[in-house]
């Protein structure tokens, strides 16, 4: 029986293939890929187009999305604890009850996405951009707002409201 459009799309991803998957991502641009529940933990999945994918549920603990495109990404209850997602964009993402503990944020672009009721204790924050971000009842204490933009986020139930 031969590979699915969706199988072979993760397959690529699981076994760090990105030029390839990027390559074949392109060629699939129409196809909605539901990857949900899926164990992406410790892979480097770096600069990978990911933008519209469906991950919820899914674990990206300690994995590197250095560069990645989650734009309009569903993310809900996702773990990426430790993780590196620096300069990703996570554009109108959804990442609602998530978990982003102890992850490297820098220069993230969160501009518009859901982030109610997620985790993100620990982590670090330079140049990481909330514009317009849902933060209601995100866990942020002991984070440094200042190094953050976070011009007309929603900030109901933060330590930064």
């Amino acid at each position: 029986m031969s590979e699915s459009k969706q199988d072979e799309g993760l397959r690529l991803l699981q076994n760090e293939q990105i030029n390839e998957f990027n390559e074949w991502r392109m060629n699939n641009l129409t196809l909605k890929l539901v990857f949900d529940g899926k164990d992406f933990s410790n892979r480097d999945i770096s600069n990978a187009y990911l933008n519209g994918t469906s991950f919820n549920n899914s674990d990206f603990s300690n994995s590197k999305l250095r560069s990645a495109n989650l734009v309009q990404s569903s993310l809900l209850n996702s773990k990426f604890d430790g993780a590196d997602l620096s300069n990703t964009l996570m554009m109108y993402a959804i990442l609602r009850d998530s978990f982003l503990t102890n992850s490297n944020l820098d220069n993230t672009n969160f501009m518009c996405a859901e982030l109610q009721r997620s985790d993100i204790r620990g982590s670090v924050l330079n140049k990481t951009i909330f514009v317009e971000a849902d933060l209601t009842d995100a866990k942020t204490f002991g984070l440094d707002k200042d190094n953050a933009f976070l011009k007309f986020s929603k900030l109901k139930g933060t330590t930064w409201e």
